[in-house]
Order: structure tokens, then sequence, then C-alpha cells
């Protein structure tokens, strides 16, 4: 580690990724449907990123959300020249990023950064160390607006608790290898998955460590990196991070991952009169985090937390517009949830698939279609609430800010992929937030933003940049080898991709 790292990884950068729930429609709604008033996040709102790392994600959501301005620190110079270089390849004009650490933050005049309605931090706060975690608040009170909401996810206890052990040997075996870290960190887990297939040991003594050891193999080892051998990588009680947060004059307000508020959802049905009982909202969490065991938590805190009244907070939900992030036919009610699978009832999930196919609507549009009016009180809130945590639906802010930079940022993005640099997501402006693509996609959608309509034409580009890349496509299991075959498989994708993502694209004004 460079000597001014205070311990934290920098000779491998992080990854390049989105995470959805940092988008700022997507929080507004995390807090809304918990009763809590959110900023109205109109044109001129802005949003800090603290500890952003390369700076995909916070280009995207400047991409989709024009009318903000958006800020990234991280203390990592070659990060943020990443980040710079991407928004400058997008031509966008709403977004600064500075190489900062936090304590040089603290030090800067007042005037030099403004106050913001939200401020993100994915990963960071689990990650280093007390004296920066101290830091970190002292920038929370100064920098958020009030009513503003600050984004903190961490790795939480009790569920993580069984994993420590695991760090430390993961940790202890690359200090102590002779290859690369990105090769050893992999070969570590290999060897902690040799002791549990011996003879156990304390790995086989822990449920399901195999499972988790053998998912974590499957993972980007850049990651792992830095989810395992920061120095002062810890877990932490929602409880002591509520504290903490107070020093910053914040209030708890809701889980971002939606289906973790719900007991229903998120505990086992014996539990579930206990934690709706706790009138305090972080005993709540803390009943619900030892129920679920979950190892990660995404927190949303707000300064003043104010409740609007029951008329009031319909009349909001009602007024908020809802989007559609998939073609309807790919849409699935079979969802996720803390206490496993979830399967909505087509009767309720499918007409608000099929109206949102039609374009954007209000909650309150929904639940009055003639096909919704029957159902049960609640039902369609919940299964919007569902399929906005699937990231199949999005709720809508209205900015009244249109721009091409979505368009020329996916286009940015499409053309990283001739480099190898392939992206799983894309900016889509109505929604404010990101569309996943797969590699074809993105090939496709790079020749719709370069104006090729021709599919054949369109499958010999695509086939040109995967084969400088080492690419190739399967088909029905195979791994398809020749150009011909390739070029023929991309063609009918293409294809595809023209006649039912292309509109949907198209309509979300990410094209």
């Amino acid at each position: 580690m460079a000597a001014w790292s205070d311990g934290y990884v920098t000779d491998v950068q992080y990854t390049d990724k989105f995470y959805a729930e940092l988008a700022p429609g997507f929080l507004a709604f995390a807090c809304l449907r918990q009763g809590v008033r959110p900023p109205s996040l109109e044109a001129g709102s802005t949003y800090l990123e603290l500890g952003c790392g390369q700076g995909f994600g916070l280009n995207l959501l400047a991409a989709a959300n024009p009318g903000m301005d958006f800020w990234g620190v991280d203390f990592h110079p070659g990060q943020i020249d990443n980040a710079r270089r991407l928004a400058r390849a997008a031509g966008l004009t709403n977004i600064v990023f500075e190489d900062y650490s936090f304590e040089q933050m603290l030090a800067l005049p007042a005037a030099a950064l403004p106050k913001f309605d939200i401020i993100a931090l994915h990963g960071v706060y689990s990650w280093v160390s007390p004296e920066n975690r101290a830091v970190i608040v002292q920038l929370l009170d100064r920098l958020l607006k009030p009513g503003g909401m600050v984004y903190v996810s961490y790795n939480c206890l009790p569920g993580w608790a069984a994993l420590a052990p695991l760090q430390r040997f993961v940790a202890e075996f690359v200090d102590r290898a002779p290859g690369p870290p990105k090769v050893e960190i992999l070969n570590a887990f290999r060897a902690a998955q040799q002791m549990l297939q011996s003879d156990g040991g304390f790995f086989g003594s822990v449920p399901l460590m195999g499972p988790r050891i053998a998912e974590t193999l499957k993972q980007d080892p850049v990651y792992l990196i830095h989810e395992y051998l920061n120095d002062h990588s810890r877990p932490h009680y929602h409880a002591d991070v509520a504290r903490e947060m107070e020093g910053a004059r914040l209030s708890f307000a809701a889980s971002a991952n939606v289906a973790d508020d719900m007991p229903h959802l998120a505990a086992p049905a014996a539990l579930q009169p206990m934690i709706q009982a706790a009138g305090d909202p972080v005993w709540r969490e803390t009943l619900l985090d030892y129920a679920g065991n979950k190892p990660f938590r995404r927190d949303v805190f707000v300064r003043g937390r104010n409740a609007p009244g029951r008329l009031e907070r319909e009349a909001m939900l009602d007024d908020t517009r809802f989007t559609l992030l998939v073609a309807p036919e790919a849409a699935t009610f079979e969802i996720p949830v803390p206490i496993g699978q979830l399967k909505g009832q087509p009767a309720i999930y499918q007409p608000i698939v099929d109206a949102l196919a039609e374009g954007p609507l209000t909650y309150g549009d929904l639940r009055n279609r003639r096909a919704l009016l029957g159902a049960r009180e609640g039902a369609v809130l919940q299964a919007l609430i569902l399929l906005v945590n699937s990231r199949q639906v999005h709720p809508v802010i209205r900015q009244g800010v249109t721009d091409a930079a979505a368009p020329r940022f996916n286009r940015a993005v499409a053309d990283r992929a001739r480099f190898g640099e392939v992206s799983s997501y894309i900016a889509a402006p109505l929604a404010g937030t990101a569309v996943r693509v797969d590699l074809v996609d993105l090939l496709a959608l790079g020749a719709a933003l370069r104006g090729v309509d021709d599919v054949a034409q369109a499958a010999r580009e695509g086939w040109e940049v995967m084969a400088a890349t080492g690419r190739r496509l399967l088909k029905d299991g195979r791994t398809l080898d020749d150009q011909a075959g390739n070029e023929a498989e991309l063609a009918a994708r293409v294809a595809t991709f023209n006649r039912t993502k292309l509109p949907m694209l198209r309509g979300l004004g990410a094209v």
C-alpha cells in the first residue's frame, strides 16, 4: 500500500460498477414509502458521493439526471482521472470530480463546496479507520442541507460475524503469498475451501460457509481485494452507525432495500409481532438484523425527520410517477426477499406491468386501473414496491430538464467496449437511473447510436469488437469459434434487440 493510503488498498483500483440504490428517485421513494418526507429533488438539486471510486455510477447518474449537479470525491488520483475522462467523453457539464481525502475536504474553506440534498457512501463506511469515520460524520454535518438524505451502506453485524474469521484468513494468506493480490486472493479462498472439504474444522462448523466460499470464487477479484484486504475493514451494528450519525444530526429513515423494511418479508412469522411492536426505529432495525441475519445494510438517514400526515402522504404517493425498466415480456413476478422467494400474484403484478408498458403512470393512475380496483388494500402498493426493489420499475423525478447527455454517455460507454471495457449499465434519463444490458445489447445500442440501421452491418462491426477483445458468443451451450457463426448469431440477436429492447430504451431517453 502507498504511504498516503491510511491502510486502504490503493495498488488495485476499485471496480467500475453501478449500484441502483444510489439513484436519487430510488432514495426519495425509500423515504416516502416509510412515511418520511424526502427532499423535493427539483432542478438544481445537488448530490455528493464520498468515495466515488472510478466514478462510473456517478457519471451515469449525472447523465440520467441532467437537472441535478453532482460531485464525486475519492482520495485515489488514478480513479478520479478515470472518472474525469469518462465525463469528458460523454460531454457531461453537471459533474465535478476531486481527489480529496476526507481530511482534506474537512480543511477546505466553507465556501469551497455547496450544500447537498443527497450524500452517498457505498461500502466506504466499513472499510475506513475509526478516525476517518469521525471525519465523515463531520463532513455530513457540514455539507448536508436540512431535509437532505444520506445513503450509507456497510457490512453489518450480526450477519457478518461468521465471515470475520474468513476475512482474517484471506488477509493473512495474501500477505504471505508471493503472487499479485488479484491472483492470490482467489488462492486464499481456494485454500479455505480445501480446509472445509478436508476435515471441516472451523470452516466446516459454520453453516452455509461452503456455499459462501463457492459463490465468492465467482466474484471479481478486484472487488474481493477491497472487501477483504483493507486494514480497517470492520462490520458494524446498525445501532452503532445510527449513534455515529447522530453526530451529524441525522435520523434513520429507511432501508434502501425496500423488502428489508417489511417484517412479513424480512423475518420469520414467529418474530414478526415482536418486531412490529418495536416503537424505536433503531431497535426495530436491530431486531430485523438478528431475525434475518443479513451481512450487509443499505441505510437512508435524513437531517430533520419529518413525517407528512396520512392524507398528505397518500397524495404524495398518488402523485409519484413510475416507469418500466424492462421489456414487458421480460418482467418476472418471482422476486427475492430476505426470507426467500416471493411469487407475486399475476392478477395484481401483470396489470401493473401492462399499464406501465403504455408509458409512465402515477401510482394514483395505477391503483385506479379497472383491472386493479378489486385488489385488497395495500396490495397494489406492495407489488409496486417489490417491482421497484427488483429493478423492474422505477420512480420518476420530474425535473423539467431535457438534455442529450444520456445518449452521449451511452455512446461513450458503448465505445469503450472496443477496448474490452464492457459495462452492464446504461443511463435512462426518464427514470433517472440505469438500465441493465449485456454485451450484445451494448454492441447493438452502439450501432443504433452511430446511426447504423442495417442489422448485418451492426453484426459485422460487433464481431470486430469481439474479435479484437477475445470474446465469443454461446449458442445452445456451445461456444461459437468462427467469424461466420458469431456474425450470424449476432445478427439474429441484434434484430431481436431492435424489435424488443430498442423501443423501450428510446422511450426511456437512452437513445
